[in-house]
């Protein structure tokens, strides 16, 4: 081999040595294409007084359904591509979890806008305070898998029975028992 073709195969070499090293630095900075696991609940317009729960991220192949205060589990809701959709469930607050994800809390959909409240109004219903109790109980301990105190100095004693259902679900969910 002579001279000249030393160095073209040597910079051939080196070439393709930075393209191969650029790849892969390209494909480890992109981001995860998976999004994390959600789900809501919104008013079922079919049936009055039941809700639907939708949920989408979810990496397992089905997804079970917790309702607050033990008043229901739906196990094996099939959730193709990471989504699914359940109609016609009782008005509750719900968590979901795969074999795959943690438990996530269900976020309530916004009402529609209302005009702002009046000094008379009176305080929220007590479902709502046990629902917004338990979404902040479930939130709260799943961040470190213990029970800490609310920190609502003040809680409506409906808000704080929702708090502790939802930190009482959180621990017992796959995500805080590793199971």
């Amino acid at each position: 081999m002579n001279r000249a073709s030393c160095l073209v195969l040597t910079a051939a070499m080196t070439v393709t040595a930075a393209c191969a090293a650029s790849l892969g630095t390209v494909a480890e900075a992109r981001p995860s294409a998976v999004p994390a696991a959600s789900c809501s609940v919104t008013a079922d317009r079919e049936k009055p007084n039941s809700v639907v729960v939708r949920g989408e991220g979810f990496k397992g192949a089905s997804v079970t359904l917790t309702a607050a205060g033990g008043d229901g589990t739906w196990p094996g809701i099939p959730a193709p591509g990471g989504s699914f959709t359940r109609a016609s469930l009782p008005d509750h607050v719900y968590t979901a979890e795969s074999a795959q994800d943690p438990a996530v809390g269900c976020a309530r959909a916004a009402a529609p806008q209302s005009p702002p409240p009046s000094p008379q109004t009176s305080p929220p219903p007590a479902n709502e305070q046990y629902r917004t109790g338990y979404q902040q109980g479930l939130k709260d301990t799943l961040a470190t898998c213990e029970k800490n105190p609310p920190q609502n100095l003040a809680p409506d004693p409906n808000w704080q029975s929702g708090y502790d259902k939802g930190a009482e679900a959180a621990l017992g969910s796959k995500r805080c028992t590793g199971s």
